[in-house]
């Protein structure tokens, strides 16, 4: 699997500008005396080594309407890199003598080359009301909280694991293998063969009821099988743990009778299939008699159609001879079909 990440890491600072006898800034001068004063530089600590100054402006005017004199405060976030579009996020006030934040202001900019206006104080609001609180021992306290994003970086994970497709057939596979935990016995013949009950109930309908009666098998935790060889047991049960027969062509024919006899119709299905690719003139007859005596639907319909249209070589074999002594229903029931394809 493979994900991609996008992540924008946050530079923050607090940098707080005291500016004492502020009184020297905000006297009644001539009208449009301007006085600039900057901040000493700081950092964020962005990638872009970012560079700020707070600079104030005090600037004296007269009132058209009152003809008195007034002075505006105004401050400006100084960029001092003269870089594009740095997303940045800040607000910017003023402490009174009780820490309280006043004429608060808050932007989220992408800021570029050249100043930024963030906020104008007149005069009377801090000078004329609240001298004593706001501008406490005539010193003006200005706090600016910046925040910088560095530029987004994408990047892009694989997860590279070797996932076993059929995981759970392997874990059975290595516990069949191992006869870790076994808790049955298996006798065939001379043979006997440790398994798992659980697993034995779970794969075969037929084992189950073995077990879930009360018979001499969940008595004494053995099995006693017969009408098959140890050989064709041992592939039956690699089935049941594994869902695969080592080479399973071999002996097809005599798994699918151990499959129906257990009941396993999975096992039977691919023996059908097996039994199938393995259809010739001279076995036809064989493998179709096999089909109907263990109800491999599938396979003994394939057989009749292939029988069908090879009739005229069959019909000379030993086989087909001999079917007609034994089976004549079949017989019959083939050359019915023949006749009517023909």
């Amino acid at each position: 699997m493979e994900t991609s990440y996008s992540r924008t890491v946050e530079r923050n600072i607090v940098h707080e500008w005291k500016i004492d006898n502020i009184s020297a800034y905000v006297n009644d001068f001539d009208t449009d005396t301007k006085i600039t004063l900057n901040s000493s530089n700081f950092t964020t600590g962005a990638k872009i080594n970012d560079q700020w100054c707070i600079r104030l402006q005090a600037i004296t005017s007269l009132n058209s309407f009152t003809h008195q004199m007034f002075t505006c405060l105004y401050f400006y976030l100084c960029q001092l890199n003269d870089l594009d579009n740095i997303n940045t996020k800040f607000s910017i006030f003023i402490l009174d003598n009780e820490k309280t934040k006043l004429f608060i202001e808050e932007r989220r900019l992408l800021l570029n080359k050249g100043d930024t206006q963030i906020l104008s104080v007149p005069k009377f609001s801090l000078w004329n009301n609240n001298k004593d609180k706001n501008l406490p021992n005539n010193t003006l306290t200005v706090c600016l909280d910046l925040t910088v994003y560095d530029a987004p970086v994408t990047t892009c994970r694989k997860l590279n694991l070797k996932i076993l497709k059929h995981q759970i057939a392997h874990d059975y596979k290595q516990l069949y293998e191992s006869k870790m935990g076994s808790d049955v016995v298996v006798n065939v013949g001379d043979t006997n063969f440790e398994a798992h009950r659980s697993i034995l109930m779970a794969r075969s309908p037929v084992l189950a009821a073995m077990f879930s009666h009360d018979m001499i098998e969940k008595k004494e935790n053995r099995i006693p099988v017969q009408d098959i060889t140890s050989e064709i047991f041992e592939k039956l049960l690699e089935y049941i743990y594994t869902d695969e027969v080592t080479d399973l062509d071999a002996d097809a024919e005599r798994l699918l009778e151990a499959a129906d006899k257990y009941q396993i119709q999975s096992l039977k299905d691919i023996c059908q299939e097996s039994l199938s690719k393995t259809l010739t003139v001279e076995n036809s007859l064989k493998i179709m008699d096999k089909a109907d005596l263990y109800d491999a639907q599938e396979l003994l319909q394939f057989t009749n159609d292939f029988i069908t249209s090879n009739i005229k070589e069959i019909i000379e074999t030993q086989d087909f001879k001999n079917l007609e002594k034994s089976n004549l229903a079949m017989a019959y029931q083939l050359l019915k079909k023949f006749s009517f394809y023909n």
